[in-house]
């Protein structure tokens, strides 16, 4: 109850940080917020909760996102050679790891002022994992037999949570808009996959938190002749001490801001800027898991990352909208030691009806 109590305490500041831009008084251009005719009236492809509708408009869209992760391992921000990882006591690290996700967005609204929106996924992780030096593994945590250098691949797949919730106007100016959001993520991904000899698979391979979260957020939207911009902050907050496999995911913390440039009417390109905080892993598997990679302990996730941006967005008639992006971290401190990510990339599309 503690941490559902505080969850709403993040999201009450804010509602009131718009409120002061409420005093503006000018009238709506139904061709650049309501209607949303122009190409960058969305933000970028890789940002969620970033619009809302006008009353009547239903919203049904698809959004696929991959992300990459690869290259050397990093401990605490700095890269660190196999050698390293093994005298840490490790007898097998990461090579290459990905996650694909399909998110189904249903959006609508029943007034100007509220958008309800639901959202299932459907989550695939893959992974290839490398042996180690024995040499320097003595003592050390077990789990996979793999000789140095051999390398395995494995994966998962699953549906992901399901979020719901709504979007509140709080300013529909043709100039200016501002929005709330507060979303609540349902554990209807699994955490309980398990691996063929009967213990835990990764704690990243599996298909949600599995515990019920709290998503606030707030967005800013503004749209000039020739430019149009952007800037939402958000908070992922775990509303339970822990899930039914015995552990709880990091709160999340983001940050993001953008700005977008018109070619025409249907169609703009945009550069984007987002910055995200993870907490550590807190508990652990309630039952029989390995110790032999960093990806299965719960010291080695969370951390800090900023990306960059560069995406697309294109209008096709009245109904359908397409939208692309792709990142790259420019910055990345991650927790423990973790393979860093090489990039990200997200394509949705949408329609109206």
């Amino acid at each position: 109850m503690n941490r559902l109590l505080n969850g709403g305490a993040f999201a009450l500041p804010l509602l009131l940080c718009a409120m002061p831009a409420l005093a503006d008084e000018t009238a709506i251009n139904p061709e650049i917020v309501a209607l949303g005719h122009r190409a960058d009236a969305h933000g970028p492809a890789g940002t969620m909760s970033d619009h809302v509708h006008k009353s009547g408009d239903l919203m049904i869209g698809l959004m696929w996102m991959h992300e990459d992760y690869g290259g050397l391992t990093q401990r605490d921000g700095t890269s660190v050679t196999d050698a390293d990882v093994a005298a840490a006591g490790y007898s097998a690290t990461t090579q290459s790891m990905t996650m694909d996700m399909a998110m189904l967005h249903i959006m609508w609204a029943p007034s100007d002022r509220v958008t309800f929106m639901v959202m299932p996924s459907w989550m695939k992780m893959g992974m290839t994992m490398r042996g180690l030096p024995a040499a320097a593994m003595a003592g050390g945590h077990t789990g996979h037999t793999l000789m140095p250098g051999q390398t395995m691949s494995h994966s998962s797949e699953g549906m992901g949570d399901t979020q719901f919730g709504a979007l509140v106007s709080l300013l529909r100016k043709a100039q200016l808009s501002a929005h709330a959001g507060l979303m609540i993520s349902a554990p209807t991904g699994s955490v309980s996959r398990k691996n063929a000899n009967g213990t835990f698979v990764h704690y990243m391979m599996q298909g949600g938190s599995g515990t019920w979260d709290i998503n606030p957020s707030f967005t800013l939207h503004g749209s000039g002749k020739s430019f149009g911009w952007g800037a939402q902050l958000g908070y992922v907050f775990r509303a339970e001490e822990k899930n039914a496999s015995g552990f709880r995911f990091g709160d999340k913390l983001a940050a993001t801001a953008w700005i977008s440039k018109p070619l025409s009417p249907r169609f703009s390109l945009s550069a984007r800027m987002a910055y995200g905080s993870e907490g550590k892993i807190e508990g652990h598997y309630s039952g029989a898991h390995n110790h032999s990679s960093p990806v299965d302990v719960q010291v080695n996730y969370g951390g800090q990352r900023l990306d960059a941006g560069l995406g697309a967005n294109l209008v096709i008639g009245d109904r359908l909208r397409l939208g692309a992006e792709v990142a790259v971290p420019v910055w990345q401190k991650l927790n423990g030691y973790q393979t860093p990510r090489r990039y990200s990339g997200n394509i949705n599309i949408s329609t109206m009806f």
